[in-house]
């Protein structure tokens, strides 16, 4: 309601330039477009129509954007032509994947230049060139990741010759808690929706550590094929989606589900998420996205516990025996029975 006042506003206190009159053919042809139905994450409604996944409000230029994706797409044709004078609010700041979309498709050669520098910035710290699928494996402590967990990493230009992966950045959704809800009231509100869900850009190093090291989960990386374009174009809405909140569901609208959607932006030909009208379990998501082509090469990372295992597999019992003794005390490695060795 804000973005749309604040928009408003602007309208009424600088001059406008005029945005083309699109006709209703046009309009319709676009907005039925499988990209811009990505972008609204627009669902077919069940009595008929559409509505979006997307909650918030504010993600939505348009008062009844969320049911419409014709008039959302009116709003923001409209909203790219206010004045550049809106500097970061600029609705060519806020949603960048739809202002690439809907230039290159109208031809809009005359749109204001506002700077965009938030951004541009955060574009290019990111910068982002290829993606890899992150499966870590099932982690019983947590209802939300009882079959597992899917996120994103966005790998720089030079991540596979140089093997920096750890600086690269991961896309991850996941149910946004606030205060401390017990086991049970937490299952409850994840199986009936009562989280908001957040996308969040975070360090893959963290989520890493996190997975391998905390909660001793084996991960395994699946490398797209998705071209740097399609990457790019992936990002931009991610940007789109800052802050923006999602009902959040452990068995469908989860992590997994979000992503495959994520991926229909990035290339819209893709048809992963009608698979799951039910359910979105993450090994299934994966296999989905496999069956689709979409996976170059795999990759395993064992979790530390498992590493540590296979490394002491060779050991006898009364070496592993000693391992543990160190382990609690490393006074032990300067006793004479630790030197006989």
């Amino acid at each position: 309601m804000l973005k749309r006042l604040a928009w408003l506003a602007l309208c009424v206190c600088a001059p406008l330039s005029a945005a083309p009159h699109i006709d209703n053919q046009r309009l319709q042809q676009l907005a039925n477009d499988p990209f811009w139905i990505s972008l609204g994450h627009y669902e077919t409604a069940k009595l008929g129509g559409w509505r979006s996944y997307v909650s918030d409000k504010k993600f939505f230029l348009a008062p009844d954007g969320n049911e419409h994706p014709e008039r959302e797409l009116t709003a923001t044709v409209q909203a790219l032509y206010a004045p550049a004078s809106a500097g970061e609010q600029h609705a060519q700041c806020v949603y960048p994947a739809r202002t690439r979309w809907l230039k290159a498709q109208l031809d809009l050669s005359d749109l204001p230049t506002p700077d965009c520098s938030e951004f541009k910035q955060w574009f290019k710290d990111v910068s982002p060139h290829s993606a890899v699928m992150i499966f870590p494996a099932a982690y019983l402590n947590s209802p939300s990741s009882m079959f597992g967990h899917t996120l994103l990493r966005i790998d720089q230009a030079d991540v596979q010759r140089d093997q920096t992966a750890l600086l690269s950045y991961a896309i991850n959704f996941g149910a946004y808690i606030e205060g401390s809800d017990n086991s049970i009231l937490y299952a409850w509100k994840g199986l009936m929706g009562g989280y908001p869900g957040l996308f969040a850009l975070v360090p893959y190093q963290e989520k890493l550590s996190e997975y391998r090291s905390l909660e001793n989960r084996d991960l395994w990386e699946y490398r797209l094929n998705l071209t740097q374009q399609e990457t790019e174009r992936m990002v931009e809405h991610v940007w789109e989606l800052k802050q923006i909140q999602f009902d959040y569901f452990f068995f469908d609208e989860n992590c997994s589900y979000r992503l495959l959607e994520l991926l229909q932006v990035a290339r819209p030909s893709l048809r992963l998420t009608e698979q799951f009208p039910l359910t979105a379990i993450p090994t299934d998501t994966v296999k989905a996205v496999k069956e689709a082509g979409l996976v170059q090469s795999i990759e395993y990372r064992p979790s530390r516990e498992r590493e540590l295992l296979s490394r002491a597999e060779p050991l006898t019992d009364e070496e592993q025996q000693w391992v543990l003794n160190v382990s609690a005390d490393q006074k032990r490695l300067q006793t004479p029975a630790f030197q006989a060795q």
